[in-house]
């Protein structure tokens, strides 16, 4: 699969990804591992859309739209 130079889940060094939304007090915890079995290799950006499960997501204003961030995350080196 072409990455188009985005960052995917193979590009994170911990083994465990966090997604935090202050304004609606929305925060997930995710195995790298899990997530690798469901969604593949995914984009990042893509996948955060799936695991923020917000309708703002689709928003396409930055004053109205989600603001679910990933939070600590370390890549690999290339």
């Amino acid at each position: 699969m072409r990455r188009d130079g985005a960052l995917t889940l193979s590009d994170l060094c911990r083994p465990s990804l966090t997604i935090v939304c202050e304004p609606c007090g929305r925060f997930g915890y995710y195995q790298v591992a899990w997530l690798m079995k469901q969604y593949g290799d995914a984009k990042l950006t893509e996948l955060l859309q799936v695991l923020a499960d917000c309708l703002k997501t689709r928003v396409a204003g930055v004053r109205d739209g989600c603001k679910a961030v990933y939070a600590g995350l370390d890549f690999r080196k290339s």
